[in-house]
């Protein structure tokens, strides 16, 4: 359903005007390093959007070095929009993402048509998941982030299915690291617990998290290709944990440095 409506609205360029106004708006007051295009109004309809001129090279065809440059301030924008704004471009493939040639050579985004949103109490509790994800929480990440967030049932007790989603958690994403084919290894090798836990617990999956994970996916593949060693988790790391002090507060981050280089130690033995 995501998915349909989404395409649907692609072909209202009235509402991606509206998008495009409002992400240079939300990202201009937070001071993001990023070029959005200026929308001509006057010479926009439904069937036509007029927008400033970028020159620019695609950020896939930039030098590998301009890539790992520019890969921070991508992962960057990606987690102040899921997290902050709460409205997110969910469709950064290679074709939308320039290296502007003024503008300092900044990030340029490009094509609103594809956009969805996170309401505040998603947002708080993907922040807390992430936070719980990566200081190797999986309790809390089981028993509250995952019905906070509507994957599982609020009455449903979660004691049998905390060690099978520490295994997939844990040997699917945080082992696999930043290269794909390891990661899909590891992900069929624990193929057995993952038909269990789908089979056995009532899981759904809340509408705007498959394009989550679809935006998500494409900007890693652009920052693979100029650094193999990119690993996503640790990319977020910095503006999440930022964002979970604000949402949290400092005390309940004295642990994070600590958790994080721990849980990460054992993952790699």
């Amino acid at each position: 359903d995501a998915f349909a409506s989404g395409s649907y609205s692609e072909l209202d360029y009235d509402n991606e005007a509206a998008n495009q106004i409002r992400f240079k708006h939300e990202l201009g007051i937070r001071k993001c390093r990023v070029k959005i295009p200026t929308v001509y109004l006057d010479y926009t309809s439904r069937r036509v959007i007029t927008t400033e001129w970028i020159n620019g090279v695609k950020l896939a065809d930039a030098p590998q070095e301009r890539i790992r440059q520019l890969t921070s301030d991508g992962v960057e924008l990606f987690c102040i929009q899921l997290l902050d704004v709460g409205w997110f471009h969910s469709d950064p493939h290679p074709g939308n993402l320039l290296v502007s040639e003024d503008d300092d050579g900044v990030l340029c985004l490009l094509d609103f048509g594809l956009c969805a949103e996170v309401d505040e109490k998603s947002r708080r509790a993907i922040t807390k998941a992430l936070f719980h994800l990566l200081t190797g929480d999986f309790d809390s990440l089981v028993t509250e982030d995952a019905k906070e967030l509507g994957f599982l049932p609020e009455d449903l007790d979660t004691e049998g299915l905390k060690p099978l989603l520490k295994t997939i958690l844990t040997k699917g994403l945080l082992e696999g690291g930043s290269n794909l084919r390891t990661r899909k290894r590891k992900l069929m090798d624990i193929s057995n617990e993952l038909n269990d836990v789908f089979f056995r617990y009532p899981f759904s999956v809340p509408p705007f998290f498959a394009l989550v994970t679809r935006g998500l996916g494409l900007l890693e593949g652009i920052a693979l290709s100029g650094d193999p060693e990119f690993d996503i988790f640790k990319a977020s790391m910095p503006y999440a944990r930022r964002r979970a002090v604000q949402i949290m507060g400092k005390q309940s981050m004295k642990g994070w440095r600590g958790a994080w280089s721990s849980s990460r130690r054992e993952i790699k033995t």
